[in-house]
């Protein structure tokens, strides 16, 4: 097979064998891994921003507790009970629901990115089986 067969942007793959391995797949591969390539970026923000907010959650609980035991210097009060004011502050409260979100995004596009993955999966599975049938039946 010649230089002029092979589609651009194949990675060197023939565009006839490109053709070929399409035709036996329920939805292009190709078009499966562009959307991988895609997901898994998105994935990977989002777990960067759902590991960062897990982590400034110590960091704003650590401020918040400073300032109450500033402005509260002549009580003289507990650590338990400056823990317990520091997480009934509005702030933290927005922070975790801010980190709810962030965490549901991350598992939503592990999901979707596990989907594809399996169907690609599925499909390089099910196009090897044929393979070996059709072996069998010469």
């Amino acid at each position: 097979m010649s230089y002029e067969d092979q589609a651009p942007g194949t990675n060197g793959v023939p565009g006839v064998v490109r053709e070929l391995i399409d035709s036996n797949y329920t939805t292009s591969p190709y078009a499966n891994i562009e959307k991988l390539e895609v997901i898994g970026r998105k994935k990977a923000e989002a777990e960067g921003v759902a590991f960062q907010m897990d982590h400034e959650r110590k960091i704003l609980l650590a401020r918040i507790g400073s300032e109450i035991s500033t402005i509260n210097a002549s009580q003289n009060l507990s650590e338990a009970k400056l823990d317990r004011l520091s997480r009934a502050d509005p702030r933290y409260a927005n922070h975790i629901k801010g980190m709810a979100v962030a965490i549901e995004n991350r598992e939503r596009l592990r999901s979707d990115y596990w989907a594809v993955k399996s169907e690609l999966e599925w499909d390089a599975h099910a196009l090897h089986h044929y393979n070996t049938l059709s072996k069998l039946e010469r």
